[in-house]
């Protein structure tokens, strides 16, 4: 092999390790949060929404789409960033020059720049795709799934804070284990963003209806509604300030002290989460689909 040969292929490989770890960094919400968004989001829909949701996905359902997102990362990178937002930890205010970057070959100003890659912006472009009712229905049933998932995202505060890649970096003890993983032959040392995305939902050992009972109970108490969703920045800026409160530092300990003083806000984050995205649904979805 020539040498111009050996190192082609040694950039390759290293640029296919970087996109499978880079693929693994922007996991949000385990499985289990993101279901618990998306089921409580279709406890909320208009019956116009209800309808559309049936029309675009059926016969699935928007727990059954809550994590395609990531698996559409393969072969799709550009999207990686769509699931997240850097916003330093010093920041009083979200800056979309420093915090969100532009598409690939994009300047500042132009028509393309109306959306950026990063979640504060993804979230509204596939929400106005939504609910353009000239698309194909195809391409609205795709904006639909990546609205699924994406409110999601940005309800997971580790993913609004550009730190250690919103967490990933910082290694932990987590409940006695320091390797984590799915995989058995395949152990790693545990971090923190992972802990956000599943490991304090998972230690209340609730399964789906009964954290959802957990989640009604919180949401009547608090009398929270579906009327006011707010806006992406606002959301961005509400998991940065839980995420910055919630750093540890590296090789630090996740034990049952920091679950007590965490898990409510997990609680209310996925409470927001599915109230949001039912709010964001019924406005893009008010007209009954067409008669097939």
């Amino acid at each position: 092999m020539t040498k111009a040969r050996a190192a082609t292929s040694i950039a390759v490989a290293v640029a296919i390790i970087s996109l499978t770890l880079s693929m693994t960094d922007v996991a949000a919400w385990g499985s289990q949060g993101h279901r618990l968004v998306a089921l409580l989001a279709a406890e909320h829909l208009t019956p116009a929404a209800r309808e559309n949701v049936v029309w675009l996905i059926g016969p699935e359902t928007l727990p059954d789409v809550a994590s395609w997102a990531d698996g559409y990362l393969q072969g799709n990178f550009q999207t990686s960033f769509w699931h997240y937002v850097n916003i330093p930890a010093d920041a009083s205010s979200y800056d979309r020059d420093r915090d969100c970057p532009h598409q690939p070959g994009v300047a500042s100003g132009a028509a393309a720049d109306r959306w950026r890659d990063c979640v504060v912006d993804r979230i509204p472009y596939h929400e106005e795709r939504l609910a353009n009712t000239a698309l194909d229905r195809a391409d609205r049933a795709i904006a639909l799934k990546f609205l699924v998932h994406f409110v999601g995202d940005l309800h997971q505060p580790f993913h609004a804070l550009g730190v250690e890649r919103g967490g990933n970096g910082i290694l932990l003890t987590v409940f006695g284990r320091n390797e984590c993983g799915d995989d058995p032959a395949r152990r790693r040392t545990c971090n923190l963003h992972e802990v956000w995305d599943g490991a304090l939902i998972a230690h209340r050992q609730l399964n789906d209806a009964a954290y959802l009972r957990l989640l009604r109970e919180l949401i009547r108490k608090n009398s929270w509604t579906a009327d006011s969703p707010g806006s992406t920045v606002d959301w961005a800026m509400e998991s940065k300030r839980i995420a910055t409160r919630a750093l540890l530092a590296q090789r630090g300990v996740v034990d049952e002290a920091y679950y007590r003083a965490h898990i409510a806000e997990i609680d209310q984050r996925l409470a927001e989460g599915g109230l949001r995205l039912a709010a964001l649904l019924n406005r893009s979805l008010k007209s009954s689909p067409p008669h097939q």
